[in-house]
């Protein structure tokens, strides 16, 4: 439920910043960094939860949204609000949620 959650707020996020950037405009994509704080909160996030075992097919989930996904959308949130720690907040946000994709059922049911 935290991950679909998540993610539908990081879709509209990315979105929204499309949607008001004008397309002819250059702009560098998500940033390294985002990606290692994203990867870094995914982790962190697994931890927290108690580890569960892990799957490919959910791995590969959680580190699409949690790494690709969140980075993306920390751009658009360091690009909509101009200021930096909204990037760096949406970016481990995002990947802490994404850990809860590992889990068997939904966070609040298990």
């Amino acid at each position: 439920m935290i991950a679909i959650a998540a993610a539908l707020a990081e879709i509209a996020l990315i979105l929204t910043h499309r949607g008001r950037k004008p397309s002819h405009t250059s702009g560098t994509g998500a940033g390294l960094s985002f990606m290692a704080a994203g990867l870094g909160a995914c982790a962190a996030g697994w931890l927290v939860i108690g580890r569960p075992a892990i799957a490919w097919g959910d791995l590969l989930l959680a580190l699409m949204w949690g790494v690709a996904i969140a980075s993306e959308a920390a751009h658009a949130a360091r690009s909509l609000s101009g200021r930096a720690w909204a990037g760096w907040a949406t970016a481990c946000v995002g990947g802490a949620a994404s850990a809860t994709w590992l889990l068997p059922g939904p966070l609040p049911f298990t």
